[in-house]
């Protein structure tokens, strides 16, 4: 314990040195960075319990200085956790002890290409600043998810987040071309030698960053995909018979061709909550450059719509969400919190032919469980095989009712044929059901993990281990 103490001494004094200015060990600090948007460590911190700190943060502002700092970790042995947004739901950056690399300051636009429909960027660039940029040029990333005001690039590419009009655009890992990595011994892995829109040269190495939530290294720039900022857009809402009738005419929307950029079926319960209307209700928009596609997909998802048993009811319903979707956890907070009730969500995807048992299954065994108040769901991020249903959960505001609600939750999903998670990732949260996931695929992953971090330093403790 002495030599460890001794090795984390020294290393701040390293770190001090070579990064002036650009690190702090205050109290204040190292308690803003103990976590991320967790919901239970938002609960234990509301009730005054401890967090694990961190043993300083440090401000790199180039890759050469995120691999000197790794570097540096490997020689006094002190482990390290990449840092972007915090705006993770999963514990995936709490680490005690850790240095922890906030690479927000590596924050620079390096290159767009309206001809190439690209744009190269550093990894702590804020989504929010990086599509006003796009904006400003008429094109867009069209990646736009919740967590849209506070999340930096490198974070969502390591935890392969999707955006609210993924179902047109798809989710990061597509939109992502390159990647330039720190590994975990501090070696730079660069971007390839040209942007190409496609390479056969191999398994594509980068590929494995993407969801990797920082255990494998961490990413210092990114090659996006970009769009045309749409010129024509058109939304409506209908209300169904039934939650399974709306997916199933979502499903023949995908199947021939008529995706919307956003399609969100809410149910009987989630639709009461948000838009005062306890009817299943799916919104659509649709958005396209030309206006004769536009009107094209907008006549046929109407005609299926109307045969799926689907009402219009109008704007309204996608206007209140275009209005409030990026408030949704901090009004749910002001409603839950006085009754002593907590607060989560739980996405998961499954097949069309498995969407309806995974959602009757976990409303009715979730809901069973002790404590547990609410079950709301909607569907969205929809496939041409299936789609991601997203539940928000309310419940007493004690740790034991949020681990049987988690435990009853992540047990149906496995048993009904779907994932544990569709985009929020694993963290700290879900590493006790992952392996059920990914079978013999994590101990692969762990190989992996080992051959690349042999000293385990890359974010420790998590789920492909130390």
């Amino acid at each position: 314990m002495g030599g460890e103490h001794l090795s984390k001494e020294k290393l701040v004094e390293a770190v001090e040195r070579e990064f002036p200015g650009r690190v702090s060990k205050d109290e204040t600090t190292l308690k803003l960075y103990s976590r991320d948007y967790w919901p239970l460590a938002l609960l234990r911190e509301t009730r005054g319990e401890a967090l694990p700190r961190p043993l300083l943060v440090v401000w790199p502002e180039s890759a050469e200085e995120v691999s000197k700092l790794v570097k540096l970790c490997n020689e006094y042995r002190v482990p390290f956790v990449p840092y972007a947004g915090g705006s993770g739901v999963i514990g995936g950056t709490m680490c005690e002890g850790c240095v922890v690399i906030d690479v927000k300051r590596m924050n620079r636009i390096l290159r767009f290409s309206e001809e190439d429909a690209l744009v190269v960027v550093e990894s702590g660039v804020m989504l929010k600043k990086l599509e006003e940029y796009l904006n400003s040029k008429g094109f867009t990333l069209r990646h736009i998810p919740q967590s849209f005001p506070e999340a930096a690039v490198g974070g969502l590419i390591a935890t392969m987040s999707t955006g609210q009009f993924s179902t047109k655009y798809g989710g990061i890992e597509e939109l992502v071309m390159d990647l330039e990595v720190v590994a975990p011994d501090g070696g730079i892995v660069p971007l390839r030698r040209n942007i190409v829109p496609r390479a056969a040269t191999g398994p594509e190495l980068k590929r494995l960053f993407i969801g990797s939530e920082g255990q494998l290294g961490i990413i210092t720039k990114a090659v996006l995909k970009v769009f045309p900022l749409p010129e024509h857009q058109w939304k409506n809402a209908y209300a169904f018979p039934d939650f399974e009738s709306g997916l199933r005419a979502v499903r023949e929307m995908m199947l021939t061709g008529a995706v919307p950029a956003v399609a969100r079926l809410y149910d009987k319960d989630d639709s009461a909550a948000r838009f005062h209307d306890a009817r299943d209700t799916l919104i659509l928009v649709f958005e396209e450059n030309s206006k004769e596609i536009l009107n094209a997909k907008v006549s046929e998802a109407r005609r299926i719509v109307a045969k799926h048993g689907g009402k219009e009811v109008g704007a309204a319903p996608v206007d209140k969400w275009l209005e409030t979707r990026f408030d949704v956890i901090s009004e749910l907070k002001k409603l839950v919190v006085p009754l002593n009730l907590w607060f989560d969500t739980i996405e998961t995807a499954a097949t069309w032919s498995a969407l309806p048992k995974v959602y009757r299954a976990f409303k009715d065994r979730v809901k069973r469980v002790k404590g547990v108040y609410a079950v709301l769901a909607h569907a969205s991020h929809f496939y041409t095989t299936g789609a991601c249903i997203y539940f928000t959960l309310t419940y007493e505001a004690d740790e034991q009712t949020y681990w049987r609600m988690w435990e009853e939750a992540m047990r149906t999903l496995l048993e009904t044929g779907a994932t544990i998670s569709h985009h929020h990732g694993v963290g700290l949260l879900r590493a006790k059901w992952v392996a059920e996931e990914l079978g013999a695929g994590l101990q692969y992953l762990k190989k992996v993990k080992r051959c690349l971090d042999p000293q385990g330093l890359a974010n420790p403790g998590k789920w492909m281990g130390d």
